[in-house]
């Protein structure tokens, strides 16, 4: 229920401040090349226009369903640009679809009622040249987002206002409506309050009485069928906005389905950049798509398929892959991770997938997964790991790891998991890349209370920062298990079971197929920029520095360890590497580097020490070397040193403390490599 108006009216004085998404760096006037304009209303020495994107071989004679979209920008400014991509598919699938301008307070000083009545004489236009555009007039949709979706839904609900006395007898009202993120509550509703000077400020936003022009004041029954998409998440009109209303205007016997988007904010279904279409653009067509085809406007499916999970979000066509995979014959696919990759759970299941989609093709798949490393080292072994084999598809997780490994905070996340993805994408900008994010009773325990875990939620950001795929079935799972349709033991726990790697394998499985679902382009998509990084002390320099770079005293030995005479385990990957070891006191080592950040890649059992280390001759700072989970395993971790370095030349100097962990049976110091950014 929406009891607190009051919030809500604040967010919407907000909206009202222009504070849109993604428009406001959009061009005004509007140039758009592919549709050709009329103007459907002159005030004064204003010439309201809108752009017609006709379907091909579109002839005056056909009666076509038309849509008719308007630009969000809180009533004050805004562009008619925001909906052509919109405006293109609908076109291509047979309708007659139109982006409208229409006066802001910004360009023409006018207020919301203003609004209001240049989006019905837009209508009312489209209907009276119905026969000379080639379109069906019982078969007109009015659509727009934000402000923009607050002036369709008053095409259809709103009666008394923006009525024209020379064109009375041609209606204004659309046959159906698609709203996107809406301003539908305007003043107080039922038992809600606001105060005397908000409703003040609002009458004069609206220019009107607040209820005269706010949706669910006029809600009656006979309204068109009407589609609303809203973010769970949006801060400038609360999602409870759009509840209460589709709550009200079901009641009254009405068509009106509500599309919540649950990690969506406001705009959020904006096409994109870089001309590739984001995710939640795919999901909003292909929803409507579908409300259209139940009107019977479209006798066809949508052009594209999305993944049936939302916790699928596809945010690339991961086409560079399936071309080289099609037409060259050959692929790589790497995979990269902890322990959950290492096992080969997932990775056989894709594996065989990909075999059996392309099974003229000959794949080599890296198996890059290291129990128990976290995405830190998983950004400095990178280079050797992964991108030395080249990958045309590269699946990457670390969240469990970062969380019950590292323990990592949101900012130590960030800076691996985007050194991972922006070295990749730097070292080859057609890469398709993959994030996925498993879960651990810690994960699912935040998700089941509310909570977004700081691992996958860091992830998530720099997956979606650089318009990379990802799923989280660390989310899928929570909501099968509030479901009732699994259950944590037949999942598997941290390290899955065949049916949780089955689950996983699903869900990329989803992503693959919805991606690869259109037919394979003739050219291949134009690679994304680089974006700008989020924390520019990422590690997307990160590289392995060998130990023989050191120089070293006496104490240092570079040799393969006796294990069998040093207690705790081993695991077999380690076993015969040489590593730099000493476990003399004071022992002491140089190292002449050049970058922003070094550290050390180490095995630390039992007996691991505390190190000493001095950069640029600073004074000496302190590095346990001890994990929590050392005592029973030589564990591999990566010890940042220094990470917000200056760039240039810089000299470590490292030695063996006295000082040791409590827990601690030695001070030993295994090196596998030092990790330099």
């Amino acid at each position: 229920m929406f009891r607190d108006f009051l919030t809500a009216v604040l967010a919407l004085l907000l909206l009202v401040s222009g504070l849109q998404f993604a428009t406001a760096q959009r061009a005004y006037p509007p140039k758009i090349d592919d549709a050709r304009s009329e103007v459907y209303k002159s005030v004064d020495d204003v010439e309201l226009k809108l752009w017609i994107f006709e379907p091909e071989d579109h002839q005056a004679t056909d009666r076509r369903p038309a849509i008719v979209f308007f630009f969000g920008g809180g009533w004050k400014g805004g562009s008619p640009e925001q909906f052509t991509q919109q405006c293109r598919y609908f076109a291509k699938q047979g309708i007659v679809a139109m982006t409208a301008d229409y006066r802001v307070l910004s360009r023409h000083q006018t207020l919301a009622v203003q609004c209001v009545e240049d989006a019905k004489s837009a209508v009312r236009w489209i209907r009276a040249n119905a026969d000379r555009l080639g379109i069906d007039p019982e078969r007109i949709v009015a659509g727009g987002g934000s402000a923009g979706g607050h002036v369709a839904a008053c095409t259809g609900v709103i009666s008394g206002v923006g009525e024209d006395s020379v064109n009375s007898e041609i209606s204004s009202r659309p046959n159906a409506l698609a709203l996107f993120n809406p301003a539908l509550i305007l003043a107080p509703y039922g038992q809600d309050e606001a105060s005397a000077e908000t409703m003040a400020t609002m009458k004069a936003r609206t220019g009107v009485e607040p209820t005269l022009i706010s949706p669910i004041h006029q809600v009656r029954a006979g309204l068109p069928p009407t589609i609303i998409f809203h973010g769970v998440t949006d801060n400038v009109v609360p999602f409870v906005t759009a509840e209460r209303y589709a709550e009200v205007a079901t009641e009254a016997g009405n068509r009106c389905e509500l599309i919540a988007y649950p990690s969506a904010g406001h705009g959020f279904f904006n096409y994109g950049r870089d001309g590739v279409p984001g995710e939640n653009y795919q999901r909003t067509v292909h929803r409507l798509h579908q409300f259209l085809q139940s009107l019977e406007y479209l006798d066809h499916d949508p052009a594209f398929r999305v993944p049936a999970s939302t916790n699928v979000h596809l945010r690339s066509d991961l086409n560079h892959s399936r071309r080289v995979f099609e037409t060259e014959g050959k692929g790589t696919v790497a995979f990269m991770g902890g322990s959950i990759t290492e096992n080969p759970g997932y990775r056989d299941r894709v594996s065989e997938y990909l075999r059996n989609r392309f099974p003229n093709t000959e794949f080599e798949f890296i198996a890059a997964g290291i129990s128990s490393t976290c995405s830190t080292t998983g950004a400095f072994r990178l280079p050797r790991d992964v991108l030395a084999h080249q990958p045309d598809l590269f699946f990457v997780e670390f969240a469990v790891n970062d969380d019950q490994d590292a323990a990592h905070a949101r900012r130590e996340c960030i800076r691996g998991m985007e050194g991972i993805i922006r070295q990749a994408k730097t070292n080859d900008p057609d890469m398709d890349i993959v994030v996925t994010h498993f879960v651990n009773p810690p994960i699912l325990a935040a998700l089941q209370e509310g909570r977004v875990p700081v691992s996958v939620n860091a992830h998530e950001r720099v997956a979606s920062h650089y318009g990379v795929a990802s799923i989280s079935v660390a989310q899928e799972v929570a909501e099968r298990i509030a479901e009732d349709k699994l259950t944590w033991k037949e999942y598997g726990g941290t390290h899955p079971k065949p049916a949780g790697y089955q689950l996983t394998a699903d869900l990329m499985i989803d992503l693959l197929d919805s991606a690869w679902a259109a037919p394979l382009a003739e050219k291949p998509t134009e690679s994304l920029r680089l974006a700008k990084a989020i924390d520019p002390g990422s590690y997307s320099r990160g590289r392995l520095v060998p130990i023989t770079a050191a120089e070293t005293d006496e104490q240092w030995f570079v040799r393969q360890p006796d294990w069998k005479e040093i207690p705790g385990a081993v695991r077999g990957r380690f076993e015969n590497r040489k590593l730099l070891c000493t476990q003399g006191i004071g022992a002491t080592l140089t190292l002449e580097f050049e970058g922003t950040a070094i550290g050390m890649y180490v095995l630390a059992g039992p007996d691991a020490g505390m190190v000493e280390y001095s950069i640029d001759g600073k004074p000496f700072e302190a590095a346990d070397l001890y994990h929590r989970y050392s005592s029973g395993l030589h564990y591999p971790r990566t010890v940042m040193l220094a990470a917000d370095l200056e760039p240039g030349e810089h000299q470590l100097i490292l030695r063996v403390g006295k000082e040791r962990n409590a827990k601690s049976l030695g001070s030993a110091v295994r090196i596998l490599d030092f990790t330099g950014n």
